[in-house]
């Protein structure tokens, strides 16, 4: 990989409780990520991360409601956002979580903290699923689902470059830590599966089939499975490259930002687009709705956690992720 030029990767951090992503609200950012995250954690200022902790944390619906889509190409706009962004925020969680999974496999390690922080990242990403699939049918199927289709009839989620690390955990083949914490992550990992289940439920109409089930196209060729993933990393307007931890961290940071302010102006479900009725059961149960529930508290504790040190635990972090932790679990 050749350096990307720095004015190319947007890195700087949020100063506030107001809209800094992507030029305008909803607007999209490209993400560039190297192959694969090296540290647990990125050296993010925590002084700023705090700050900004402690904006969002007083930020209201009436404090952001200049968020709020005015018209239906806004509407189309901000769930096309959450679509790409919450891709791009998946593929960051994933690459932590495998920096985790690795720096589990030595000795000499706190798994019950690496057990309780993989949790956390697991319960991002569920909440990613449900974020970016917030749409109601009838403008998932021409705003989402068709352009996927146009970029390839049978796209699937399995050409995701970073998942093959974190697959064994999130499918219970590996676990992290013993006891009630390990067992709290593997409950986790199965929501998961559970929540991604739900996620095509609740897209699709009855009758349809997903992308990757639907009738393969005459003439089908076989590609290189490298250049399926160099495909599916540019429909999410994601590139590789030999970018810095640093530039990494910050990128996740100001989608994590974006997403907050949106949830807090417009609601997982928007009022002027609800799809909550389209849940299926799976969507339904009482540990999903707590984790929809918590979705912005889910957030700051990540937000947390990137600009801590990995070296040594962080007290403040350890005490807000149990705090999370235990929100759910009530």
């Amino acid at each position: 990989m050749h350096p990307l030029e720095a004015p190319a990767v947007v890195t700087p951090l949020p100063s506030g409780a107001e809209w800094e992503f992507g030029g305008h609200p909803y607007g999209l950012e490209p993400l560039a990520l190297p192959s694969r995250w090296v540290p647990r954690t990125v050296p993010v200022d925590p002084m700023q991360i705090e700050e900004l902790r402690e904006r969002l944390a007083h930020a209201s619906p009436a404090s952001v409601h200049d968020l709020r889509p005015d018209s239906a190409e806004d509407i189309d706009r901000l769930f096309w956002f959450r679509w790409i962004t919450a891709h791009q925020t998946t593929f960051l969680l994933w690459q932590m979580l495998g920096a985790i999974l690795r720096e589990s496999e030595a000795a000499r390690v706190e798994h019950e903290e690496l057990a309780t922080q993989a949790r956390l990242l697991v319960c991002g990403y569920s909440l990613m699923l449900m974020y970016g699939s917030s749409a109601p049918r009838h403008i998932y199927g021409p705003v989402i689902r068709m352009p996927m289709a146009r970029q390839h009839v049978n796209l699937t989620g399995a050409w995701a470059r970073d998942y093959p690390p974190v697959r064994p955990l999130i499918r219970g083949k590996v676990t992290i830590g013993s006891g009630t914490v390990a067992e709290a992550l593997r409950h986790e990992c199965e929501l998961n599966e559970q929540v991604h289940e739900g996620i095509a439920d609740k897209v699709l109409s009855s009758g349809e089939v997903s992308l990757l089930q639907s009738p393969k196209p005459k003439g089908r060729q076989q590609i290189p499975r490298d250049t399926l993933m160099w495909l599916y990393d540019g429909i999410f307007l994601t590139s590789r490259a030999a970018v810095s931890p640093l530039a990494v961290g910050s990128q996740l940071v100001r989608r994590l930002h974006a997403i907050f302010l949106d949830i807090t102006a417009n609601g997982l479900y928007p009022s002027f687009a609800p799809s909550a009725h389209e849940e299926p059961p799976r969507l339904r149960t009482p540990d999903v709705m707590r984790r929809k529930a918590g979705l912005t508290d889910c957030v700051l504790e990540i937000l947390s956690f990137v600009s801590a040190p990995a070296t040594q635990a962080h007290p403040s972090r350890t005490v807000r992720t149990s705090s999370t932790m235990r929100k759910v679990e009530d």
